[in-house]
């Protein structure tokens, strides 16, 4: 009877150690998101928010490209992006750029953080507005999921065809949020050497 007992309380740690090796093994073989490509950020809708020019905010590009429907704005998807993880979780997350060429003599930028689920692109807040005929020269993603862009707009005085006013800012992402940690502000001397001679 001891005998017996001892065997089957040996089967039962045998099948509960087999249990959980077979748990770990499939935990490992489960395939890590994969980073947000290019095709994905191109044919995505993002959210301007209630504010903007569309009806309802929403701008669904397709290959990068989308037209009010009512005759506004056209939107695309600018060639400078940033890929990196922006919220601690291990997935290449995305920042992107949107321009807007509205109507008129406006052509605004959008900066937008796209945060990676399970490979699939995510907007957890609103954009943060670059200004009107702005510039973007750089924008990475540092360690820490630091936000870093540099882009020159227009100050008081610039013509329109020349921004001036170099803006190096670094944000983080919070709560799904993008927040400003700093920036510094510089007249851009070849900017300016350009708008002398152009303007």
């Amino acid at each position: 009877m001891m005998r017996a007992r001892a065997l089957l309380v040996s089967m039962l740690l045998s099948a509960a150690v087999l249990s959980a090796r077979t748990d770990v093994n499939a935990v490992a073989d489960q395939p890590a998101a994969g980073p947000l490509t290019l095709s994905l950020l191109r044919n995505f809708t993002y959210d301007l928010g209630e504010s903007s020019s569309v009806d309802g905010g929403k701008v669904p590009l397709v290959d990068g490209q989308w037209a009010d429907p009512k005759g506004g704005s056209r939107f695309s998807l600018l060639p400078i992006h940033a890929i990196g993880d922006l919220d601690g979780d291990g997935a290449a997350d995305a920042v992107v750029v949107v321009g807007e060429a509205s109507g008129s003599t406006g052509s605004f930028s959008y900066m937008f953080a796209i945060l990676n689920r399970n490979g699939r692109p995510m907007q957890p807040s609103e954009p943060e507005w670059l200004g009107d005929r702005t510039v973007v020269q750089r924008l990475t993603i540092e360690s820490k999921g630091v936000v870093s862009i540099r882009f020159v707009t227009h100050q008081q005085g610039d013509a329109a065809c020349c921004p001036t006013l170099k803006i190096d800012d670094r944000y983080r992402v919070e709560g799904g949020k993008l927040i400003g940690i700093t920036k510094q502000v510089t007249l851009s001397a070849p900017f300016l050497h350009q708008c002398r001679s152009r303007c």
